[in-house]
């Protein structure tokens, strides 16, 4: 199983998209939808993004601060570590 890892980017709330969660560790074939559709059980996803030069990180952004911090309180969510 495929291990990535997430954090908050220090509660960087952009009034836009919402809060800004870093996530690495992607899989080079990883895209936004996969972020959307992992993360949308935590809340509601107003964005997701993943580079491609170089590969393996990206970033969601959550419409509401207390749901970036929520897949933190899982140690383990769908076989994926997320700290």
């Amino acid at each position: 199983r495929e291990r990535f890892l997430a954090h908050p980017v220090s509660a960087m709330n952009d009034s836009a998209k919402g809060t800004k969660v870093f996530i690495g560790n992607l899989p080079p074939d990883a895209e936004g939808r996969d972020l959307r559709d992992f993360f949308r059980e935590y809340g509601t996803v107003n964005d997701a993004w993943v580079a491609r030069k170089p590969p393996g990180f990206g970033f969601v952004w959550f419409e509401d601060e207390r749901d970036a911090v929520r897949p933190f309180r899982r140690r383990n969510a769908a076989g994926r570590h997320a700290r």
